[in-house]
């Protein structure tokens, strides 16, 4: 017959060694229903001895196997005691939020930096506009459309008010050019002035299609001034 294991042998030697305290020391004797205890505990506490001794050694061999003693308490770890790992997906998330971020503060910046104020285009200067408007006149006639050039005295108030009403007549689709020249740019309109006699302002000097020139003097309302473009329209 095989040997038992030795931490079965002492829980058998520990469970025997309580079974006889217990049965003669703890019981209650015949004794003491006769009016006291015969000796006490103290003849008893030999095999009180080998009772501890006994469980001492189940608990070392237990011990020695890895099983839990008579001491041995279980431990709960509760989960919020341990660290929450980070994950790779948390990680990856703060990392594309981050670069968002960059990348919005770039493009902000790129923006700002492409706006440029918008600059107005130089003047012309007097004499330039003049002659730009000179050329203009040449080009209409040239073309047979009805031609209108107001020379005017910027310092009286007859001539501004006549330009104002020459502003407000209709081209008739492109077929009409207007055209107001300072008297004081009138050298620009030399093609004009080798035909007609410019003496005064404000004066307002009629081209028809037939490039027959008329000229009106003084100021003229706005009802004249159509009129008289009606004419020069309606000559062939």
């Amino acid at each position: 017959m095989g040997s038992l294991p030795k931490p079965l042998i002492g829980l058998l030697l520990g469970t025997v060694a309580f079974f006889a305290i217990w049965m003669i020391a703890l019981k209650p004797s015949s004794s003491s229903s006769n009016g006291g205890s015969q000796g006490g505990v103290g003849q008893y506490q030999s095999a009180i001895n080998q009772a501890h001794q006994a469980v001492t050694t189940s608990n070392q061999a237990n011990a020695k196997l890895g099983a839990p003693t008579a001491t041995t308490r279980a431990t709960t770890t509760h989960p919020e005691a341990a660290a929450k790992p980070v994950t790779k997906a948390k990680v990856a998330d703060r990392a594309g939020a981050a670069a968002k971020a960059k990348a919005k503060a770039t493009a902000t910046a790129a923006s700002k930096a492409k706006i440029v104020p918008a600059t107005k285009p130089a003047a012309l200067s007097p004499a330039a506009s003049a002659a730009a408007a000179a050329t203009t006149v040449e080009n209409a006639i040239r073309a047979g459309k009805v031609v209108a050039v107001l020379f005017y005295n910027g310092a009286a108030a007859d001539d501004r008010a006549m330009k104002s009403e020459l502003a407000a007549i209709p081209t008739h689709g492109g077929q009409v050019v207007k055209v107001a020249a300072p008297v004081s740019q009138l050298i620009q309109f030399s093609g004009l002035t080798q035909s007609v006699n410019i003496d005064t302002a404000p004066e307002l000097v009629l081209i028809d299609h037939a490039r027959q020139a008329t000229t009106l003097v003084g100021y003229a309302d706005q009802v004249e001034i159509a009129q008289r473009i009606d004419d020069a329209l309606a000559t062939k």
